[in-house]
């Protein structure tokens, strides 16, 4: 019987030990799902968060959106504020909408100090050639003089990038006006491009192309001259392939074509999400290019080629 109740006991120890091991194993898989869980939850928070500081400026009227940040930028760029309460102050003196930011901290409480492991950042500043907005085919790139005073020396960099394979083709277009009437197209008043691997362009014949550019070049606008010979409007729009553009201009263009660029980074308990929107100047603004690809001053005969 002593034989017998040793082996007993022995089987039972080794079950306590598998029984143990088991135990501990659940134990740490249920401690790390639960942070995961956590992990999820805020990364969430911090996303939702970032969202809502960008859309606070995206919904708001671009005159008024643009003359704030124009006023704030010409003494300190960028611009930083690390509290909501600061951001809505400054919005409000603008007449901006911060409505969109009061039902984010009802529902979860911004994340900031003094919870632990959180903040935010909100920053404004001019865009650079970092700051590329990418057009697809039917979008329109538009520099509009029509309701500006274009002052000597202003020029206007274009810098271009491929966002897709193979050739992009675009087209240059510029609007003239006689007095209150746009005046006839001529033949070089729209010019085609090839951007990018251009060795076997998709477009015959081939020398309709004016010029050739490689991602990361630069097509340079005189604005001030092109507005003293009665430009409308210029206008880029992509043929073939996504186009990334970043429009720079000078400093003796003063704002009126500069683009703005809101960043918001928000960290939730150690979790940080950032993310980015680029403002377009008024001035900037693209429109319907319907028209630009079937008939001009109402002239001819629309046919499929």
């Amino acid at each position: 019987m002593k034989k017998y109740s040793g082996q007993a006991i022995a089987i039972i120890m080794i079950v306590l030990v598998v029984a143990t091991v088991i135990g501990a194993s659940l134990y740490s898989r249920m401690i790390r799902n639960s942070a995961e869980i956590v992990d999820t939850r805020e990364s969430q928070r911090a996303l939702e968060q970032a969202d809502s500081l960008l859309d606070v400026f995206v919904s708001a009227d671009l005159p008024s959106t643009q003359s704030l940040m124009t006023a704030t930028l010409s003494t300190e760029n960028p611009k930083r504020f690390d509290n909501i309460s600061a951001l809505k102050v400054f919005l409000s003196d603008g007449e901006i909408d911060t409505s969109i930011l009061d039902g984010v901290g009802t529902i979860t409480g911004w994340c900031e100090p003094p919870e632990t492991g959180s903040s935010l950042e909100v920053t404004l500043s001019y865009a650079d050639e970092t700051s590329v907005i990418e057009y697809n085919v039917g979008d329109v790139v538009a520099l509009n003089t029509s309701n500006v005073t274009v002052p000597d020396g202003c020029k206007v960099d274009l810098n271009l990038t491929t966002r897709g394979d193979g050739d992009h083709l675009f087209t240059t277009k510029y609007v003239y006006m006689d007095g209150v009437n746009v005046t006839p197209y001529k033949l070089e008043d729209m010019q085609l491009y090839c951007l990018g691997d251009c060795s076997t362009p998709s477009v015959a014949p081939t020398d309709s192309i004016a010029g050739y550019f490689s991602s990361g070049d630069v097509m340079t606008l005189d604005m001030y001259s092109l507005a003293q010979n009665s430009l409308y409007e210029f206008r880029l729009l992509p043929l073939k392939e996504k186009l990334g553009v970043a429009v720079i201009p000078n400093a003796q263009c003063g704002d009126i074509f500069s683009n703005y660029v809101v960043r918001a980074k928000v960290t939730c308990k150690g979790d940080t999400r950032e993310k980015q929107v680029v403002i377009p100047s008024v001035n900037n603004m693209g429109y319907s290019s319907l028209f630009d690809y079937t008939i001009y001053n109402s002239n001819g005969t629309l046919n499929p080629n």
